[in-house]
């Protein structure tokens, strides 16, 4: 199907180009997210070696679901720069209801997976275990040595996995508005065409004429 215009083409456009750009942000803070935080594990198991420690630091819970956030807001933003193209140029609106559809289902996956990351990182920390051979290392002195080297096991005092938790909620926000624009952009596609073309349809037909068979046309002659 291809309209005559666009339905809501401004608002759409403004909506998937903001959801662009916070799913790349989104996508490449989570990448970020996960180099620092390999750094940072690296770098105090080197500070442990010469020691005779073993380090062992568990960040499973914020890893998993944040490479799922991470891949979501990847998607997103393939799919609304997919919808962008398709909606600067050309008119058809044939995908409308498909973009709609995938935008509300990365948008609510999306959400399921910014749900428990932003609850890991506002309650919870990493495991952070230590042995000399067989000794375990008192608790205590795994916090000295950390705020020696300027770490923390406390997952919202880490700058850069706020940043991975916070800003992907703007990429949430707007695939939903663009999502409920796509739906409804692509219901008044299939309903607008058929109300405008029977309009002139209606206007073509010629009026009906009330004469029956064997009248004759008669004119008035004044005297």
């Amino acid at each position: 199907m291809v309209a005559a215009s666009t339905p809501l083409k401004v608002p759409r456009l403004a909506a998937l180009a903001l959801t662009f750009v916070f799913g790349v942000v989104g996508f490449a803070l989570g990448i970020n997210a996960l180099v620092k935080s390999n750094n940072q594990k690296d770098l105090v198991k080197q500070q442990a070696a010469p020691l005779g420690a073993t380090v062992t630091i568990d960040t499973d819970d914020v890893f998993d679901v944040g490479c799922v956030v991470t891949a979501v807001c990847a998607a997103l933003a393939v799919v609304s720069f997919a919808s962008l193209v398709f909606l600067l140029f050309t008119r058809s609106t044939r995908t409308l209801t498909a973009q709609g559809l995938l935008l509300s289902f990365l948008t609510i996956w999306l959400f399921a997976s910014l749900i428990p990351m932003s609850d890991f990182v506002a309650n919870r920390q990493a495991k952070v275990t230590a042995f000399i051979g067989a000794v375990p290392v008192p608790d205590s002195l795994i916090q000295s040595v950390q705020q020696e080297l300027g770490v923390s096991s406390v997952y919202n005092q880490i700058g850069y996995l706020k940043n991975a938790v916070i800003l992907p909620w703007f990429a949430f926000l707007f695939g939903a508005i663009s999502s409920v624009l796509s739906l409804a952009a692509a219901r008044r596609a299939r309903y607008t065409p058929a109300s405008a073309a029977a309009a002139p349809a209606a206007a073509s037909e010629p009026a009906p004429s009330f004469k029956e068979k064997g009248d004759t046309n008669i004119e008035q002659v004044q005297v």
